[in-house]
């Protein structure tokens, strides 16, 4: 079968692989009908999530139907499913109570080693590990573009919104413009919270402002300032860090007010930051880790913002290729000229 995979430091190549089998209790394949590149995928091409070895099928966000079983799945073929990035094992106590994030033997398709070194999707077929968990039936009325974020980045952002317990007549700053970061702004705004979402690339963020209807801070350095104007003094309730940058952490957590809160929902490795502990403990500022997101806790949630036309997800789609062009759609998402690159195998 036809596979992206990688191809050593920052790059992917399209290649024949074998194709997956079932090997676990619990296994389903699935026939992927389609995928898209992530953040995530970028952070294995640079090295700032370890693990990755050459030749590895990559890619965690995918739609398709089932086409084979193993005992233990009440899975069947020809189900339409979307599949979860993160693979937990339903079994363990933080499963039990709706924490998969913190599954105690968790694992992620096409992240390499350190998580289970599982294959990924960016593929005609793909293998997931304890189906029932980590695969969710969709309803037919939900075209592919609609359904196939529910699986990652959709659902992250959801998940980092209700992280922040803002709510109606709040007011929160999302720190990055990318897809995660604007689901997290949609999420917010679908629950009447006021969004400002700030990207030092203005391309990027009047992007946001012109096809998402969003309230942004585009260019800046130091968005505090404009934020300080936009509310009056007053600052954010809350902000999210959708990047998983220093800078960014920085930013988010200048802009918000004495007693605010601040998510870390991007992604960091071994990065390091210097806190100031005197100021932050007069401000009471409340500083959140996402870590992984929890999908299976919170995708009910977006099938249900998708399909009451809450959330349309295909407006951050801005390039649509074949899985063969994968090359192509990875230099245009790490150069930011596209929003979100789905593939069709």
């Amino acid at each position: 079968m036809r596979a992206v995979v990688f191809a050593g430091s920052g790059k992917v190549r399209v290649d024949d692989v074998a194709e997956p089998t079932l090997v676990e209790p619990g296994d389903a394949l699935v026939r992927v009908d389609l995928g898209s590149i992530c953040g995530s995928d970028l952070h294995l091409l640079s090295g700032k999530t370890p693990g990755l070895k050459p030749g590895s099928v990559i890619g965690h966000e995918f739609l398709g139907r089932v086409t084979e079983v193993a005992d233990g799945t009440s899975l069947t073929a020809g189900d339409r499913v979307v599949g979860s990035f993160l693979i937990a094992c339903g079994s363990c106590d933080r499963c039990a109570n709706g924490r998969f994030n913190f599954c105690l033997k968790r694992r992620a398709l096409g992240t390499g080693e350190l998580t289970g070194d599982l294959d990924g999707a960016q593929a005609e077929y793909v293998r997931v590990p304890v189906a029932d968990v980590n695969l969710r039936r969709i309803d037919d009325s939900l075209s592919d573009e609609r359904a196939l974020f529910v699986g990652d980045i959709l659902t992250t952002g959801i998940y980092g919104a209700r992280l922040t317990g803002a709510g109606d007549g709040d007011v929160a700053v999302v720190v990055g413009a990318g897809p995660v970061g604007l689901f997290a702004a949609l999420a917010l705004r679908r629950i009447g919270t006021r969004v400002i979402v700030v990207d030092t690339n203005a391309r990027r963020a009047s992007w946001a402002a012109a096809v998402l209807g969003l309230e942004v801070v585009g260019g800046a350095e130091h968005p505090e300032e404009a934020i300080v104007n936009l509310t009056g003094g007053a600052k954010a309730d809350v902000a999210i860090d959708a990047v998983g940058a220093i800078p960014a952490l920085k930013a988010a957590m200048r802009c918000v007010r004495e007693a605010g809160r601040v998510v870390v929902l991007g992604v960091y490795g071994a990065e390091r930051l210097d806190l100031a502990m005197g100021r932050a403990w007069v401000s009471g500022l409340d500083l959140r880790f996402a870590g992984m997101a929890n999908i299976q806790g919170h995708w009910a949630d977006a099938l249900d913002a998708v399909s009451a036309g809450e959330i349309d997800p295909t407006t951050l789609i801005t390039h649509r290729l074949s899985l063969d062009d994968a090359e192509q759609g990875y230099e245009l998402f790490a150069s930011q000229e596209a929003i979100k690159v789905v593939l069709t195998p």
